[in-house]
């Protein structure tokens, strides 16, 4: 992002790969009951036997810092549109950690939604939570 790079150009093109290409495209964070939890119990784990797994580590860092990112990205495009992140209502859709399931636990969404209604946003999520 801060180089400009378009990601979808970088999936498109990657796509043209003759063979082995599975796509993985950006979230704003792992969700569900395994990924965003069972790697820190490998972490906890590995301390027990003297290592580190900073990599682990690293990749949490990351993962818990994207509703932020996406936030700041919602308040960049209000801005292109001089419109004010407070007040506005928005509409989030896809809460769910995945696509095509009805699965909510640790969903990145829903840190998004609270991010929003901290910072005074009228927000909605599948029409099922209006503030």
């Amino acid at each position: 992002d801060r180089m400009g790079i378009d990601i979808w150009e970088v999936i498109e093109a990657a796509s043209t790969k003759p063979f082995g290409f599975t796509p993985f495209y950006p979230g704003p964070g792992p969700g569900g009951h395994c990924i965003p939890v069972d790697p820190f119990y490998l972490s906890w784990k590995a301390r027990e036997y003297g290592f580190n797994t900073r990599f682990i580590e690293l990749a949490g860092e990351v993962n818990i810092s994207m509703p932020s990112y996406v936030v700041n990205k919602i308040i960049e495009g209000l801005n292109e549109k001089e419109k004010s992140l407070k007040g506005s209502r928005i509409l989030l859709l896809g809460m769910a950690y995945k696509k095509n399931v009805d699965d909510k636990r640790e969903s990145p969404g829903l840190a998004i939604f609270k991010i929003l209604k901290k910072l005074g946003v009228g927000a909605c999520l599948h029409y099922q939570f209006c503030f």
